[in-house]
């Protein structure tokens, strides 16, 4: 191969690209919209999932249209590999998913058809169990307390020991509690109980939340049936965790941009919080029940202002897709309802990840992409011996011998 056919490594911070996956289809997922991933530094993990074409396969355990299954997405080596997994819960689809080291945690969602059975109940899996003879098993978790109703699509964060819940459906009626569970204690408490008063924002679902200096913030979010509604961004909700009570915060346009400066009304959107600056959060994606989306919004918690990424655009209209970020600041999104323009919404679903670096990352960081893409094939077909030789670090030299074991 001639050195003028080696495509050149480029560092390209706001920039969407999509990653490559394996060239069988039998062996990467079928397309699914909500779904939910979490990643660490070497993967990205996808839980549960619908499509109303799916078909059985021999790799695949399915219930109706939804995936109950779980799968993990290597960026070094670029392929997908399904997860060996015992007692995965019923309700596949808008459940709430956390990653805390090697756990994997559960909670809440629906199965098919939508709101027929609900979930809230909560189920931990431990990670480093995946290679053992039956592989992960998904346990539940014994809880007292104020147990939250079997809902989906609730708003869920994870901050230290606690798990927040605000809001979600039951298919037929809206709530918007909020609810905080001690994983220490394993024990849920109503902090606010909703009553249409005050500042308090109207009850909805797939509505985004983040945590932030003791405090919850509400992004978006809908209703469905008759009423059909969106909700919006120029005044953001806040839950003061101190006096449990919500606050009406006026945001700050991005004068910068045509109006109205903030993001279009929209629910199914998805939203990640900055690992090195948790004051800034992004949103991406979404629908209003005419048209999907495909911009890129960042908000500022200490400045309440907003800020379209105007450069960093994703390839296609998307909604129910999920979203995280790895811990050096890689914003990744996968699957979700697709069109080829923001306007005609009835699209199909995808199994496409397209990611952008939101921060730039430690220089080790750059530098291991760049191997990664000129030398991938060599290191991952040499010996442990030989990867040791070359003087990979030790952190990179396990994430290389982890990604090329076989289930």
């Amino acid at each position: 191969m001639s050195n003028n056919s080696i495509s050149i490594y480029k560092f390209k911070p706001f920039q969407f690209t999509t990653l490559k996956k394996n060239s069988d289809p039998q062996l990467h997922p079928l397309a699914r919209s909500g779904h939910r991933v979490v990643c660490n530094s070497a993967y990205l993990f996808s839980y549960g999932g619908f499509n109303p074409q799916n078909s059985d396969n021999l790799l695949r355990t399915r219930v109706s249209s939804a995936m109950r299954e779980l799968w993990k997405y290597s960026f070094d080596l670029a392929e997908w590999k399904i997860i060996k997994c015992q007692n995965v819960p019923q309700e596949l689809a808008s459940s709430s998913v956390s990653l805390s080291g090697n756990i994997i945690i559960i909670y809440g969602g629906t199965g098919v058809p939508f709101g027929a059975f609900c979930s809230n109940r909560m189920y931990l899996a431990n990670l480093a169990n995946e290679y053992k003879e039956n592989g992960m098993v998904f346990e539940e978790l014994e809880v007292s307390g104020d147990v939250p109703l079997p809902l989906y699509g609730q708003g869920v964060v994870m901050d230290g020991k606690y798990i927040y819940s605000i809001g979600g459906t039951s298919g037929y009626e809206y709530e918007m509690d909020v609810h905080r569970f001690d994983l220490s204690t394993k024990k849920w408490e109503l902090l606010h109980k909703s009553l249409g008063e005050g500042q308090e924002p109207e009850p909805r679902y797939r509505h985004e939340v983040v945590c932030y200096k003791d405090r919850i913030y509400i992004f978006g979010g809908g209703r469905g049936g008759t009423r059909n509604i969106y909700y919006g961004f120029s005044k953001i909700h806040m839950f003061d965790l101190a006096t449990r009570q919500w606050q009406f915060l006026p945001a700050k346009h991005d004068h910068r941009v045509p109006k109205p400066g903030y993001p279009n009304n929209r629910s199914c959107h998805s939203c990640v919080q900055c690992p090195e600056n948790p004051n800034l959060v992004y949103i991406c994606g979404g629908f209003d029940g005419f048209q999907s989306f495909k911009d890129v919004w960042r908000f500022d918690f200490d400045t309440l202002q907003w800020e379209k990424l105007t450069k960093c655009i994703m390839p296609r209209p998307v909604y129910f897709h999920s979203t995280a970020v790895t811990p050096s600041g890689r914003m990744c999104c996968y699957g979700g309802i697709i069109s080829e323009d923001d306007i005609d919404a009835r699209g199909g679903r995808s199994n496409d990840i397209t990611c952008a670096w939101i921060i730039i990352p430690k220089l080790k960081v750059i530098c291991w992409e760049a191997m990664i893409h000129y030398f991938k094939d060599q290191m991952f077909e040499s010996s442990d011996e030989s990867l040791k030789k070359i003087g990979l670090p030790q952190e990179f030299y396990e994430r290389i011998i982890e990604a090329r074991r076989v289930c």
